[in-house]
C-alpha cells in the first residue's frame, strides 16, 4: 500500500529562464517534477490535499503569481496533466511585487493578469489566497487582519468566479489572531515552516512546506520529499 500519511506540499515562487537565486531555473522545475512523479507521486491541487485516494500524493504550490508561471510553468502542467495551487495577492494582479521593494537587491517581477490567471484556472488548477497587499500580518491590528485575510475571497470570486479555499501566509507570518481568522474562512493554509504532511500531527491552518531553491539537486529533492530530512526541521 502506498505511504500517504506524508505528502510532501513543495513550494515555489518564481520559475525563470534567468539563472539566478531569485527563481528556479524553468528546465531544473521540469526534471524535479518529473522526478518526483517517477516515484509514483500523484499530483493534487491544494484543496484536495485529504481527499482519498490509492496513489502517493504530493502538492505543488507557487507564492505570488508571477508572470513566468503563465509562460513556463502553465504550458508544462497541461501537456502533463499535472495540478498545482498557486496563491495570489488580489491587490497585485497584472502589477508586480512591490512588497519586495524595500530588499537589498530587489529584482521587479509582472504578476499574472487575470487572463492568466483565468487561463490557470480552465486548467483545473487552483488559485488561494496571499493576502489583499501582501502585509506582514502581525504588524496589523485585528480589524486590518480580518480585511487584508477575508477581502481576497471576495475579489477573486468576483474576478475568476471561483471560490478561493486555500490560503498562504506572506513571509510566512501569523500570530493567534491570524490564525483563528485564517481557520474560519479557509479550509487549508500553508506557512513556511518544514516538514512534509502529517495529516494527525499538524492543524490544516497551519500547513509547511518543503522549500525548492535555485540550487537543490535531484538528490536532495529526493532527500527531502522521501526520507525524515524535512520532518526534523520542523520548529
Amino acid at each position: 500500500m502506498p505511504q500517504t500519511n506524508k505528502i510532501p506540499i513543495l513550494m515555489y515562487h518564481d520559475i525563470s529562464n534567468k539563472r539566478n537565486k531569485d527563481s528556479v531555473y524553468y528546465k531544473n522545475f521540469f526534471r524535479q517534477i518529473n522526478f518526483v512523479r517517477s516515484l509514483g507521486y500523484e499530483s493534487v491541487n491544494l484543496c484536495d490535499l485529504t481527499k482519498k485516494n490509492d496513489k502517493k500524493k504530493f502538492v505543488i504550490t507557487f507564492d505570488d503569481g508571477y508572470k513566468n508561471l503563465a509562460k513556463f510553468v502553465l504550458p508544462f502542467l497541461k501537456k502533463n496533466n499535472l495540478k498545482a495551487t498557486c496563491f495570489i495577492v488580489s491587490n497585485s494582479i497584472g502589477k508586480d511585487n512591490y512588497w519586495d521593494s524595500k530588499k537589498n537587491f530587489f529584482i521587479k517581477k509582472e504578476i499574472m493578469t487575470i487572463e492568466q490567471i483565468k487561463a490557470w484556472v480552465s486548467a483545473g488548477l487552483e488559485i488561494g489566497s496571499h493576502t489583499t497587499n501582501h502585509h506582514d500580518l502581525t504588524t496589523l491590528n485585528d480589524k486590518d487582519k480580518l480585511i487584508e485575510i477575508t477581502k481576497p475571497i471576495k475579489d477573486l470570486k468576483k474576478k475568476l468566479g471561483i471560490n478561493v479555499k486555500t490560503f498562504s501566509y506572506p513571509f510566512g507570518k501569523y500570530d493567534d489572531k491570524c490564525k483563528k481568522i485564517v481557520k474560519r474562512y479557509y479550509k487549508y493554509a500553508v506557512n513556511t515552516k518544514r516538514s512534509r504532511y502529517i495529516k494527525k500531527k499538524f492543524n490544516n491552518n497551519m500547513i509547511p512546506r518543503i522549500p525548492i531553491n535555485y540550487n537543490t539537486s535531484i538528490f536532495k529533492l529526493f532527500l527531502k520529499i522521501s526520507t525524515i530530512y524535512e520532518d526534523i526541521k520542523y520548529k
